[in-house]
């Protein structure tokens, strides 16, 4: 009986090819946005481990940091004796300055020992991994899958793939599989074996426990080692050592409201799509009314009827999927591309898996029941007599209110995701036209900084920093550079010599910074009082105000010319002459909109030596100069200590971070949006479609009396308008209400936004007018003298 209904099923989609097409691509891109999202979701939820059995491995810690017993062989020996471990190495990390072939980045290498990645269980994706007898006179290192498609372009082999870290250069050999950067307690993407393993402590203590043991058999044991080292090592009054045990098998992350409405916009998607195929199969089923009406006279059952309609949207899914594949695997690349290095941690690239492909099949089920359950009961209650009775030449009566609510319904669904996109376009909009009022984006900022403990006197830091400016000043491609660091507040206030003269007692700022001559020349922010800071201030001292501080400490006169000091009035600081005031502008990560205006003060100090801290250079290069970050990382590091750490990067990297996040989600939106919408205007269109041609005898008769083509089109994108706006002024309150699952994410934008608002309505009428326009315009062509004979 099944078969039967499946070879009906079969001829009768065989004579409707149009409808097949436009059911099947609705299905097929529903069900492929629904999976990529359920992909990417799955990910977060039981993310995945490129390591073997990552249930058995664990980072240790053992509290012997810093101290000289027991060392790195000792700590072997004792490893070694405990049966719950199965194997262990180690490493030591830290943040370096890696040249690559096409620039320069600050990343985290880990130099790893005997073992290492054998007790990981990791095998590379492209290349190999070093071999036991590779180690310091190798040269070679291991890179992450990020770093490998981020600046390699993602190759197929390693020959001739290089790194510089220092004054050595690697060979690359390998590239490690997805995720095994952010798998660790440090960031890592660059593997390279410990070139001096004998001289450095335990580093970082990597094991794998054994097949049957616990981790409390795991713990207990480790328990009982640490106890072996502190009575050897440590007096009684000495901390005791003790383990800490770091699973590397990664944790599920916690949806967020913003994941919850992914999730919801996917469903969305699915259920315009089933209310399209349901609108579909009921435009359908009222044209096969006579045939259904004929069988059921002939003796079918009204069972037999409505399985036929199941089974028709049954193949249409199956059908679907296969687009839908397609759909999935495109959209799941684009996520992976469009997400930006900083959301890694929080969206994973999208995996497939068997708990994919069940929501996907559910999915299918699920539209199956929903797209052809209300049909198929349709169907099956059709009355064999009134078909029969009724003239093949159409009607004159308005078809189609059965399935006109189901139009509204995906509609209004199309609209609430649509508004959602708008609002998240408009955000990424504002976030990128944002104007710093000086050229920002053109910055670089130099970051030096001491090794740890360093006891370096603060006269010596100072002629550092000097020298440091200096010579980056000197280094090619630099047009000007300045200081730009935090400064110490005595007591945490500002006294002016309004205090003196009766005035408040204290201020204190927002934000108090130590610059060096041509700050603002190098920023690019014009002076509105006063001058720039020049060469000699940071020999006596000299205070620039902005405009919002000077109005504050001085508002009813000029703040040129009058003192101030960095303390109370008490304090020893020197007396130092306002010599500037400067326009506000943020220097910071944009204040959003919605916050307010921004009231922060700004008070920049040149100091004499000794009394600034060693902090950030900001760097203005020439117009079109190339490579200036690599060319000052140089001159830096030929000139800091041994073991410091330094770095050049973007002035605006914060900025930078927070346009790449608002672009990624507004993709992510507008995918869900143009699919919603997409989906929307093909329901409508089939309907008008349905509805123009039952009423093609009311159309010949309006046309036969005199109207004219204008008057008939009219009628038709009447119809359509009057569904158009049910589901627009519907689906605008639940866009809003969806808005708020988005707030804060957007950047300048309320949710109940009349311009996003506005324009995701006015979208929604074009696209579906458009779409109806087609079978409007076939409608105006109705034969009176055809139409009629049919009668």
């Amino acid at each position: 009986m099944m078969r039967q209904a499946l070879s009906r099923a079969l001829r009768s989609l065989r004579r409707a090819p149009g409808f097949v097409a436009i059911a099947t691509l609705s299905l097929g891109a529903a069900l492929g946005l629904s999976t990529s999202v359920f992909a990417l979701i799955d990910s977060m939820r039981h993310p995945q481990s490129p390591f073997r059995d990552v249930a058995q491995l664990y980072q240790v810690t053992l509290g012997i940091r810093g101290r000289p017993n027991p060392g790195r062989h000792d700590v072997e020996e004792g490893l070694s004796s405990v049966k719950a471990i199965s194997g262990h190495s180690s490493s030591w990390f830290e943040n370096a300055r890696v040249e690559l072939n096409d620039g320069m980045e600050k990343l985290g290498v880990a130099y790893t020992r005997d073992g290492y990645f054998d007790v990981l269980g990791l095998r590379p994706r492209v290349g190999r991994l070093p071999s036991a007898a590779e180690s310091s006179q190798a040269n070679v290192a291991v890179v992450s899958d990020a770093l490998w498609r981020r600046r390699y372009d993602n190759r197929a082999r390693t020959e001739g793939a290089t790194l510089s870290i220092g004054d050595r250069q690697y060979s690359i050999i390998g590239v490690l599989p997805p995720n095994s950067a952010f798998a660790m307690e440090w960031s890592v993407e660059v593997w390279i074996p410990d070139p001096a393993p004998d001289i450095g402590g335990p580093g970082d203590v990597l094991i794998r426990a054994s097949d049957k043991a616990s981790k409390d058999l795991l713990q207990s044991q480790l328990n009982l080692l640490c106890q072996r080292w502190t009575r050897r090592y440590l007096n009684a009054s000495d901390r005791p050592f003790a383990p800490h045990l770091i699973s590397l098998r990664p944790n599920p992350l916690d949806l967020q409201d913003y994941h919850r409405a992914m999730i919801g916009a996917a469903i969305c998607v699915l259920l315009i799509a089933c209310a399209n195929v349901a609108a579909l199969m009921l435009a359908r089923g009222m044209i096969r009314r006579r045939d259904y009406a004929l069988r059921l006279a002939l003796g079918a059952g009204r069972a037999e009827i409505a399985r036929e309609v199941l089974v028709e949207v049954g193949v249409l899914a199956v059908v679907g999927c296969v687009a839908g594949a397609t759909v999935a695997t495109w959209a799941v690349g684009l996520i992976t591309r469009a997400t930006p290095e900083g959301m890694l941690w929080e969206f994973p690239a999208p995996q497939w898996s068997v708990r994919v492909f069940a929501l996907s099949a559910v999915a299918v089920i699920v539209s199956i029941g929903i797209a052809g359950g209300f049909p198929a009961w349709i169907a099956s209650r059709t009355d064999p007599m009134a078909p029969l009775k009724e003239s093949g030449g159409g009607t004159t009566g308005r078809a189609g209110t059965r399935f006109r609510w189901l139009v509204i319904a995906e509609l209004a669904i199309a609209m609430t995701i649509v508004v959602g996109a708008s609002l998240m376009v408009k955000s990424a909009t504002r976030v990128a036209s944002y104007d710093f009022g000086y050229d920002a984006r053109a910055l670089l900022s130099a970051q030096p900084g001491m090794p740890f403990g360093d006891t370096t006197s603060q006269a010596r830091l100072a002629a550092l920093y000097a020298d440091m400016l200096a010579r980056i000043k000197a280094t090619p491609g630099v047009r000007s550079a300045a200081k730009f660091t935090g400064c110490n507040l005595k007591n945490g206030v500002i006294t002016t010599d309004r205090t003196i003269e009766g005035g408040a007692a204290g201020w204190v700022p927002d934000h108090c910074h130590v610059a060096s001559a041509g700050l603002f020349a190098t920023l690019g922010i014009p002076m509105v009082d006063g001058r720039d800071f020049l060469e000699g201030d940071d020999a006596t001292g000299a205070i620039i105000l902005d405009e919002r501080t000077a109005h504050r400490f001085f508002p009813h006169e000029r703040a040129v010319g009058r003192m101030l000091k960095l303390g109370n009035l008490a304090s020893a600081q020197p007396w130092l002459p306002v010599v500037g005031v400067v326009q506000s502008r943020e220097l910071d990560v944009p204040q959003a909109p919605e916050m307010g205006p921004d009231t922060s003060s700004q008070l920049y100090a040149a100091l004499p030596a000794g009394l600034g801290d060693l902090g950030d250079i900001i760097i203005r290069p020439k117009t079109g100069a190339k490579g200036v970050d690599v060319s000052v990382w140089r001159a830096m590091r030929g000139m800091m200590p041994p073991h410091s750490f330094f770095n050049v990067y973007p002035w605006e990297r914060g900025y930078t971070m927070l346009l790449r996040d608002a672009q990624f989600f507004s993709v992510l939106f507008v995918m869900l949006g143009i699919a919603s919408l997409a989906l929307g205007a093909a329901g409508l269109f089939s309907v008008i479609s349905y509805v123009a041609g039952q009423r093609s005898r009311e159309f010949a008769v309006r046309i036969a009396l005199g109207a004219t083509k204008p008057n008939i089109l009219r009628l038709v994108m009447k119809e359509a308008l009057v569904m158009a706006l049910g589901g627009t002024a519907i689906g605008a309150g639940l866009g809003m209400w969806a808005g708020f699952l988005l707030w804060h994410l957007m950047w300048g934008v309320y949710p109940v936004d009349a311009g996003a608002l506005i324009s995701g309505e006015l979208t929604l009428l074009i696209v579906t007018m458009l779409a109806c326009l087609v079978p409007a315009l076939r409608a105006t062509r109705a034969n009176p003298v055809d139409v009629l004979r049919a009668a």
